[in-house]
């Protein structure tokens, strides 16, 4: 018998029903805003089904692609078309599936940049997509 996985309060029977049913709640959470918001993607193989349920066509057909903005939380210093590439995985696995605008992907820029002008440059989107210079308590 599979161990079980546990999320929150909900004990799932293996990874693939966790995968499903996070997909389905994204989708619902994004049905339910009536305005853009982020989404703050993982990176390595674990998210990679997730992923690619939010590209099959029953997610896909109903989730707000036009009002959904794509960052990371983490990315490898390599280029996006590298195997080792967070980008490059969040890419193949769904965003080149999908009808995301491309000016709601933003990548970390790892190429022809220092990590540091490129951590510099990320901060300055995540900035001006906040609409802020520093985070406050009453706004997530």
């Amino acid at each position: 018998m599979m161990d079980a996985v546990l999320a929150g309060n909900h004990t799932f029977e293996n990874p693939e029903a966790l995968a499903q049913d996070v997909a389905e709640w994204l989708c619902d959470l994004a049905q339910a805003s009536g305005r853009a918001f982020a989404v703050c993607l993982s990176g390595g193989s674990t998210p990679r089904r997730l992923y690619e349920l939010l590209a099959a066509p029953d997610i896909a057909s109903r989730f707000p692609w036009s009002r959904a903005h794509w960052f990371w939380g983490d990315e490898r210093f390599v280029p996006h078309d590298s195997r080792d590439s967070n980008y490059g995985m969040a890419r193949e696995a769904f965003l080149s599936r999908v009808p995301a605008p491309a000016h709601h992907i933003h990548a970390i820029p790892t190429e022809g940049l220092s990590p540091e002008q490129a951590a510099t440059a990320y901060e300055a989107t995540l900035k001006r997509f906040y609409g802020a210079d520093t985070l406050t308590a009453g706004r997530p």
